[in-house]
């Protein structure tokens, strides 16, 4: 069940559908992205969710995750993930406009229940 969870909120990243992606999630999540480039992020709640979704969103004229491997367990779980997007806009990082980007990191995933209470990407 807690695989099925990842898949859909993947699939709804990947669709960029936003309102999918929050109905995976408790109203109090903790959302973390950590990147070795030196920029992180922590926010709380599904509103800040929502807003860093469709910023980040439209920061790649083309997006997409792909689960390469999970495992789950008591309530928790760790999976590799690719990532690879087209940069619409120059990012903070250095991309430029139109550059493809292709990441591979771990995510991890904490549930209450039947939702995702928090979500930690490193990258």
């Amino acid at each position: 069940m807690l695989d099925e969870i990842i898949r859909n909120y993947i699939s709804a990243y990947n669709e960029r559908d936003i309102d999918a992606m929050l109905r995976h999630v408790t109203d109090d999540v903790v959302f973390e992205n950590i990147s070795n480039t030196g920029h992180s992020m922590r926010l709380e709640g599904k509103p800040m969710m929502r807003q860093v979704a469709e910023v980040s969103g439209n920061a790649f004229s083309y997006r997409r995750q792909r689960l390469i491997s999970l495992v789950t367990g008591s309530g928790k779980a760790a999976a590799e993930i690719e990532f690879e997007g087209r940069a619409a806009v120059d990012l903070p990082n250095g991309v430029k406009a139109g550059e493809t980007v292709k990441v591979r990191g771990a995510s991890f995933f904490e549930f209450r229940g039947a939702l995702l209470s928090r979500i930690a990407d490193y990258s």
